[in-house]
């Protein structure tokens, strides 16, 4: 988990040069005030060294309080990040962290400093993803992000990272690296590579997570690259180390595995008690590994008499605890397992992400199996699947290859074309028995009128409770039927959506990965433009699985959030204004997606090309009814406009070609025209009023 850090503390400075500014007062006063400030402000802190938080609490309460003079809220904002920053992140108790970050959101909001203020905003948002809530976290990062280019902040790539990191910890692995790529090119785009170990390191764990070794081993070699052996807090690189060396083991390259952590371990020796654990742990598992017992043995007794000097909250303890859960089930001491698995489980809330989760679960299973404990190993193998559900049905892991893809894809239509086959022979049985019922009812009918006069009102009684009984019967058998094809049918379109929608992010994920790659600037464009449009058809079907509807699109829906797309995916500094005008018209599919292919180029060439000189930029859209059967999509800015002389039928590119093909699978009416900017306008018949 993202951690806040307590830094260098130089606070006294602000508050002595800027107290009371307004006051006219003696010099020998002046200092008396300062030397008084200080010894109040040292004495707090020697409190919170100390444990004493209330007391500390309390005078830097005070402090503050003396500090409150018109012109003085920067000061005070800065007193508050300080007590912030003393205060343990999940306290709950007394001021918390959360109080005095959004008393900073307000005395800078005061004071007019606006970059302070969102990067106390900023800190709000880190604080909720430390404390577990992570959709809270991640709408009010995504605010900051769009507060932060609003003013033209060029170092974007810490609130890209903090986004990757609340949606790994949500399990939404396509979004996280999506994120992570973002703050790993945005780091690089303003040349500052002073994050970049954390950066990389974050997405070589959420490549592990998936299963991609590979690609993980990749990143972490990447991280210590840029490693220069000199952290005083030394525990992350001992368990990126850790991590490195378990993917060389998983590509069979164990003796290089085991070298490596030696080589780490010489060159900087663990400063902490968890780094010492991380340290452990990785050559304990690396002597296993190559069979030297012994030497794995002791390792992991030195790790287990340290376990009881670790702290709470830090992710080392979930992989201590993990790693002798394994120990002690590969020894066949399923209680001395269970005892270290249910410690890693139980770690306070944001420590685990739910790829440790759901290992975690699959590792109590297996030791609760081993002991009988069948109904407790059932619930937490329930659990397991279900994590193991999420994460994989919201990612596109590289384990599942494209043949594998296909061939599912090739399996399911079979199934489709199975259950046809199924409707069509239980329609025919219906018919049949419906006939076959027909035909006995005639017959019953004619024998009844054979028998003595006396008889037939008993006969016909009887058969007509017979004729009751048999679609009584027949009616319950049909219905059953009925309900089970229609859970069939139901599945099968839930399948198919999940298919869709995971082929749609497998593209997404592939053509984000190829960004990194690609050097050539019109290649990258390239990419990122058919990436838009992939997520311009991706939006629609996410409309349609979110609404359970197969055929038709509210435009007003999927306009906006294709506009709140675009606007992120180019990632522009400028401010462009969009002005929307979209009645409530609901479109077939067949129309709506290339409508918001259309949308996609017009908007995306106008804002790569239509203010140049950064005006004021505006962008229109508009999708009107005309008259009864027609619509009209319009879109227009207020940029340079065409160029001289330009004639639609001369002029060939790429995107307007597009738009020309779409227009004509519209059967619309396209034109383009200078109109104080360009103005594109296409008319067509809507297939739903």
């Amino acid at each position: 988990m993202h951690q806040l850090y307590r830094k260098d503390m130089v606070l006294i400075v602000i508050i002595l040069s800027m107290m009371f500014p307004r006051i006219s007062v003696s010099q020998t006063e002046k200092m008396y005030r300062s030397k008084l400030l200080l010894r109040l402000h040292d004495k707090a802190v020697y409190y919170f060294e100390n444990g004493n938080t209330e007391e500390g609490e309390k005078l830097f309460k005070e402090l503050i309080d003396r500090t409150s003079r018109q012109g003085n809220e920067a000061t005070q904002a800065a007193l508050w990040q300080e007590l912030a920053l003393l205060i343990p992140p999940r306290d709950s108790s007394g001021i918390t962290r959360l109080y005095c970050f959004e008393k900073m959101v307000f005395l800078y909001k005061k004071a007019g400093i606006e970059a302070m203020e969102i990067e106390s905003l900023k800190s709000i948002a880190d604080l909720n993803m430390v404390q577990g809530r992570l959709d809270l976290a991640e709408k009010q990062l995504l605010n900051v992000l769009h507060r932060y280019k609003s003013i033209g902040y060029p170092k974007l790539f810490y609130v890209y990272d903090l986004l990757a990191v609340t949606n790994r910890y949500k399990g939404d692995f396509s979004k996280g690296i999506f994120y992570s790529l973002k703050a790993i090119e945005s780091m690089e785009a303003a040349k500052d590579f002073s994050p970049a170990v954390v950066f990389y390191s974050r997405l070589a764990n959420m490549y592990r997570e998936l299963g991609q070794t590979e690609k993980s081993v990749e990143w972490y070699r990447k991280v210590f690259e840029k490693r220069e052996y000199t952290e005083t807090v030394n525990l992350y690189m001992f368990r990126d180390a850790g991590f490195l060396a378990r993917g060389l083991i998983k590509l069979k390259k164990e003796k290089e595995a085991l070298a490596f952590i030696l080589d780490i371990s010489a060159k900087n020796k663990p400063n902490g008690v968890h780094a010492q654990a991380s340290l452990l742990a990785s050559l304990a598992y690396c002597y296993k590994v190559i069979n030297q017992e012994q030497r794995a043995n002791n390792y992991y007794a030195k790790l287990v008499k340290l376990t009881g000097r670790l702290g709470e909250d830090n992710e080392v303890n979930t992989d201590v605890h993990y790693e002798l859960g394994q120990y002690f089930m590969e020894k066949h001491q399923f209680r001395n397992a269970l005892f270290f698995l249910q410690k890693a489980l139980n770690a306070p809330a944001g420590t685990n992400s739910i790829a440790d989760t759901k290992e975690i679960y699959l590792m109590l299973f297996k030791s609760d199996s081993a002991l009988g404990n069948y109904r407790s190993a059932t619930q937490y193998l329930l659990k397991h699947m279900a994590l193991k559900d999420s994460i994989f049905s919201e990612t596109k892991s590289r384990q599942i290859e494209e043949l594998q893809v296909r061939y599912e894809i090739a399996e399911r239509k079979k199934d489709i074309e199975l259950l046809n086959n199924k409707n069509q022979q239980a329609h025919r049985i219906k018919n049949i028995a419906l006939a076959g019922a027909a035909l006995l009812l005639i017959i019953v009918l004619l024998l009844l009128n054979s028998f003595h006069a006396k008889q037939r009102s008993n006969r016909r009684y009887e058969a007509h409770q017979k004729e009751v009984d048999q679609k009584n019967i027949f009616l319950e058998k049909l219905t059953a039927k009925q309900e089970k094809l229609l859970k069939e049918k139901e599945w099968l379109i839930d399948e198919v959506h999940h298919r869709v929608k995971n082929n749609l992010q497998l593209v997404t994920s592939l053509l984000n990965t190829q960004t990194v790659y690609l050097k050539d600037q019109s290649a990258v464009s390239a990419v990122k433009d058919s990436l838009r449009r992939v997520q311009t058809m991706s939006i629609i079907h996410q409309k349609l699985y979110e609404d359970h509807n197969s055929s038709t699109i509210a435009m007003q829906d999927y306009i906006k959030d294709l506009v709140n797309y675009l606007q992120e995916s180019l990632d522009t500094d400028m401010q462009i204004s969009f002005k929307q005008n979209i009645e409530p018209i609901y479109l077939d599919v067949s129309q709506a997606v290339p409508l918001g292919l259309i949308i996609n180029e017009s908007v995306v060439n106008a804002m790569k090309y239509g203010f140049p000189k950064r005006q004021e930029a505006i962008i229109r859209i508009s999708l009107t009814r005309d008259g009864v059967d027609y619509m009209v999509l319009g879109i227009q800015d207020n940029g340079i406009g065409l160029p001289a002389g330009f004639e639609l039928k001369k002029h060939q590119s790429q995107g307007l070609n597009l738009v020309q093909g779409l227009s004509k699978q519209l059967k619309g009416e396209f034109s383009i025209e200078n109109n104080n900017g360009v103005r594109i306008k296409v008319r067509f018949i809507a297939l739903n009023n």
